[in-house]
């Protein structure tokens, strides 16, 4: 997992040179973060210049209608958010009542409540029911591992052609190669899948912690 967005451990001087030059974090993300880390929870958010290169994603489709797989404290959803026009939705997806309460206070925070519909639950689950609400322009996972292929499954039936699919952590810390844990393997499969899926034109950018995108195609 990557660390925690309001950190600068571990960032690489690349990593530190794209932050400062187009990622700067406002008083709301940063007030975001303080709250994640007053109330424990763990630190696996994207940083801001992840957030910044998913709303460049967004912009670049278009994107009126999208979903998040893994709100936890809400931040990464906030940029999600603020790449929408006024009125677009993101649809985001929590299973712990403890992370929801706290991202629900968080896209209050930042102004961006009246586009966000955050739905608890597992998140499967979830998805099957926002089905009838599609087709949808993005998809965002950054959650449990072991399910990113069946989340990738269920965004290629949803996404509209020229819709996007990403997915964080796709490098694992390099573990990608070498993997160590379920988490590990997870990401190896869905890498793989997302790499085999005809339907996708994909590839993984490599800032970060390695993000993965595919566009389905027309």
């Amino acid at each position: 997992m990557a660390t925690p967005a309001s950190s600068d451990r571990d960032l690489s001087k690349v990593d530190k040179y794209v932050i400062d030059l187009f990622s700067g974090e406002d008083d709301a993300l940063r007030w975001i973060q303080a709250e994640a880390d007053r109330n424990g929870l763990p630190q696996i958010s994207i940083r801001a210049h992840e957030g910044r290169m998913l709303q460049v994603f967004m912009k670049a489709v278009g994107a009126r209608h999208a979903v998040e797989i893994g709100t936890l404290a809400g931040y990464s959803g906030t940029w999600l958010a603020r790449a929408l026009p006024a009125d677009g939705k993101l649809y985001t997806l929590e299973k712990s009542s403890k992370h929801a309460a706290i991202a629900r206070a968080a896209f209050a925070h930042a102004g961006v409540s009246d586009r966000v519909e955050l739905r608890e639950g597992d998140a499967l689950d979830s998805l099957r029911k926002l089905t009838e609400l599609g087709p949808f322009d993005f998809v965002f996972l950054d959650a449990d591992k072991s399910n990113y292929s069946n989340y990738l499954s269920w965004a290629v039936s949803n996404l509209r052609p020229g819709g996007m699919v990403a997915a964080h952590n796709a490098l694992r810390g390099g573990r990608i190669i070498a993997p160590e844990s379920d988490d590990d393997r997870g990401m190896v499969a869905f890498n793989k899948a997302l790499a085999e899926d005809s339907r996708l034109d994909s590839t993984i950018i490599s800032l970060g912690d390695g993000m993965a995108i595919g566009i389905m195609k027309g």
